[in-house]
């Protein structure tokens, strides 16, 4: 390949391919970043809090200082989640239902304040942070939404390889649908937002991450046994998605076993979860950005 040379005097210009790929690595790492962030922001509120104690979740801590981090970790995960172009479209699918859930669970805060925190804030705000902040995300979402609906329907239109597939155009309207519910819901009934919106906002989220790790392990299952046959336990994600399962069922035994504090470490266990696919995905993604298809051994040997 021909090394891109710009004008004299100044660096050479980067290799588009090269460039996509490092976007990818940025995206994931920046997403690992934020989750520690994250956490070092809890600690932190932890330590500064008289009494040591911990908020029953870690949604709860957006009625702390937490709050400013929290909400700018959601958001950018969101937007990242979005952006990052999944390996088949079924994944893209996913990350793309997954990243427009996380701004809603920033937005729309946890409707239990908790009484843990050195300082706690915003208990009584928090319609009216619903109303400004819900609005500016629909009126965002809906100006994306129209942009990639018009796009769309271009592509569909043409004959360039590039037009979206089936699957592509299912999720694009599994989103319109969603976002026509959450208008209509926000335009009609704010305290239901309010009370039900962040749960079930979070619930999705985790569940689309959690389908799309298994996802993953199908695929690193197919590609691995091209090469040369594998157990689907030998396998990465097959690993985080397994323990994912694990700390569902744990975290609701502790629960009806009485534990207060189930959310917080069903929340904790998913997000360390979350970062360690994403560690994972980043490690085995490094050089080439995307997983391409497979290729067996018979193939290789008849071109």
């Amino acid at each position: 390949m021909p090394i891109l040379t710009g004008v004299a005097g100044q660096s050479p210009l980067p290799d588009p391919p090269m460039a996509a790929v490092k976007t990818y690595r940025y995206l994931r790492l920046a997403m690992i970043a934020l989750v520690v962030g994250l956490f070092a922001c809890v600690l932190y509120e932890h330590g500064r809090t008289p009494t040591g104690c911990w908020q029953t979740s870690i949604s709860a801590y957006y009625y702390t200082p937490v709050q400013g981090f929290l909400v700018a970790a959601l958001v950018t995960i969101g937007v990242s989640l979005v952006a990052l172009r999944g390996n088949t479209d079924w994944e893209d699918v996913l990350l793309n239902l997954a990243g427009v859930c996380a701004p809603v669970v920033a937005f729309v805060p946890y409707p239990h304040p908790g009484t843990c925190g050195s300082v706690l804030t915003d208990t009584k705000n928090r319609l009216a942070n619903i109303d400004n902040n819900m609005l500016g995300l629909l009126v965002a979402g809906g100006l994306g939404l129209v942009v990639v609906g018009v796009l769309t329907h271009l592509s569909v239109r043409s004959a360039r390889p590039d037009r979206p597939s089936p699957v592509a155009l299912l999720g694009f309207w599994a989103i319109a649908v969603l976002f026509l519910a959450g208008t209509a819901v926000y335009v009609r009934d704010r305290t239901l937002l309010l009370t039900h919106g962040h749960d079930i906002a979070a619930v999705a989220m985790f569940g689309f991450i959690f389908v799309n790790v298994w996802l993953n392990a199908a695929a690193l299952h197919r590609a691995n046994n091209a090469v040369a046959e594998r157990s689907i336990l030998r396998n990465r994600y097959t690993v985080v998605g397994t323990l994912m399962v694990v700390a569902v069922v744990a975290n609701v035994v502790s629960h009806l076993a009485g534990f207060r504090w189930w959310v917080l470490t069903l929340e904790t266990s998913m997000i360390v979860l979350f970062a360690w696919f994403w560690v994972a995905q980043t490690i085995e993604l490094w050089n080439q950005g995307l997983r391409g298809r497979p290729v067996r051994q018979a193939e290789m040997t008849t071109r």
